[in-house]
């Protein structure tokens, strides 16, 4: 919990800084969140379709159902895409993860994901509208995100020393997010794995095609298409688990759904992306 308090309140809000300070001043600031719009919601329509209308499905119980809603459409799109990204594309696609993430899909997880799910949830407390949108604006990447964004399409120079120091610390965080992602793997649940396997299926088969096709339409193309893609090909959020335990939802079957999505998405990723590129 700690190593997670320090990385979202200290090194991320920087890392997001440095990368959209230093990001193209392109329409690229509005095609990348909404193409994350789009298949965050398409994820949430499909996986209500499929867990309400198949047979054999739509008997599940009412937390186990929030679950799947959540796993369908939230990747863990900032601690595992931002350094596959970075890693496989370059340091200078790392600003695609931050306002993917910082400007669509947590900030939908956060009000429209919990309000879909909450309903669910066995004795939560309610959730209300403002709450859900304070929770928004505390969020410290989010503040980075803006003021990068006022430097580069405000067109301020970022001083070298401050440019040098949120690169070194990008440089130091990256390892720390994947390490975080490890500490979140549990595999306590497997026996359900049948039921959960359809929300999985959408989010690493789906979810990375419709980004891809999406980002397509809305004229993103290259090395930042790619980005793009394989952030919609990311495994299942792992605060989709903080929200499940919060919202009294199936937390087992959210740590399942977590640790089965990001091993499979070793294989999936350079699956989907062979196929789509």
């Amino acid at each position: 919990h700690a190593l997670s308090v320090t990385v979202l309140h200290f090194f991320l809000p920087a890392l997001a800084f440095g990368l959209v300070a230093k990001a193209p001043a392109d329409r690229s600031f509005i095609s990348i969140p909404l193409t994350a719009a789009v298949v965050t919601f398409a994820g949430i329509a499909a996986g209500f379709a499929f867990y309400r209308l198949v047979p054999g499905f739509r008997n599940i119980s009412r937390p186990t159902f929030g679950v799947m809603i959540l796993s369908a459409a939230f990747g863990n799109v900032t601690y595992l895409g931002l350094p596959v990204i970075t890693e496989s594309l370059g340091r200078e696609f790392g600003y695609v993860a931050i306002i993917y993430d910082l400007l669509a899909a947590t900030p939908i997880l956060l009000t429209v994901g919990i309000f879909l799910t909450a309903r669910y949830g066995e004795g939560a407390a309610p959730v209300s509208v403002k709450g859900a949108f304070l929770r928004v604006l505390k969020l410290p990447p989010l503040w980075g995100v803006a003021l990068g964004m006022l430097f580069n399409l405000g067109g301020i120079p970022v001083p070298s020393i401050v440019l040098d120091t949120v690169t070194l610390m990008g440089k130091a965080v990256i390892p720390v997010m994947i390490f975080t992602v490890g500490l979140a793997l549990d595999f306590q649940d497997l026996r359900r794995l049948p039921i959960a396997l359809p929300a999985l299926l959408l989010k690493l088969v789906l979810a990375p095609v419709l980004a891809w096709w999406i980002g397509s339409l809305l004229g993103i193309a290259g090395e930042t298409l790619k980005a793009v893609t394989l952030e919609g090909a990311m495994p299942v959020m792992v605060l989709s688990l903080v929200i499940a335990d919060e919202l009294r939802l199936d937390v087992p079957l959210a740590a399942t759904c977590i640790t089965i999505s990001t091993v499979a998405s070793f294989f999936t990723i350079p699956v989907m992306m062979r196929v789509l590129f």
